[in-house]
């Protein structure tokens, strides 16, 4: 699996080019501002085509350039069905950003249990709220990737003092990826990728508590 990161936009938010270097086929996961042209470059140079733009939550620093991918790349947009209102009326965020959050109406609508296909490569769409109501994660279980965007980080879990944000949803969602294999690895939305076993002690004691 071809996996490359590109952190960009006001705060370094991660986008990610996922691709089957046999058949061709890649996809964006996050599209953060400034970063299409980093997201062609890198296509072309391996040879892929993204087909398709996943947005893993309505959060403005995971979709301020996903017009513009959309734009350059013709592949549609797709995001949990919670998150298309969010993405398509942008609210103000909870403090000042010094760019303009663009409205998205997403193409193609993610639920939990759909499939995402890349050339060999099948990823399951588990729906991950807490951080956002709509959250999502693609999780390819033969490749053992997880990617997440602000679901799961190193030592750390996304904000849950935002709008629409809930600790015990972020609990129950930290339960199920629990179940995952230690040796799954989690590429967040900020920072450095980790592991399920890396964090499965905090993450034990976190739903344990509950």
């Amino acid at each position: 699996m071809f996996i490359q990161a590109f952190p960009a936009g006001p705060i370094e938010t991660n986008a990610f080019l996922v691709g089957d270097e046999a058949s061709g086929q890649a996809i964006a996961i996050d599209a953060p501002g400034d970063v299409t042209a980093d997201l062609i470059d890198a296509a072309r140079a391996a040879g892929l085509t993204i087909g398709l733009i996943v947005l893993t939550h309505h959060h403005w620093d995971h979709v301020l350039d996903a017009p513009a991918l959309k734009a350059a790349t013709g592949a549609p947009i797709a995001a949990h069905p919670e998150s298309a209102p969010l993405l398509a009326s942008p609210a103000p965020p909870a403090m000042p950003i010094p760019v303009q959050v663009p409205a998205i109406t997403p193409d193609r609508l993610l639920r939990d249990g759909d499939t995402v296909s890349v050339g060999r490569y099948t990823f399951r769409v588990l729906h991950t709220p807490g951080h956002a109501p709509g959250q999502i994660s693609l999780y390819e279980p033969d490749a053992a990737v997880l990617f997440g965007g602000d679901t799961l980080f190193a030592d750390g879990f996304g904000r849950v003092d935002l709008p629409g944000a809930s600790v015990e949803q972020t609990v129950a969602t930290m339960r199920r990826l629990l179940q995952l294999p230690d040796h799954v690895t989690v590429y967040p939305g900020h920072g450095q990728a980790t592991t399920i076993g890396a964090e499965r002690g905090w993450l034990t004691r976190l739903v344990d508590r509950r």
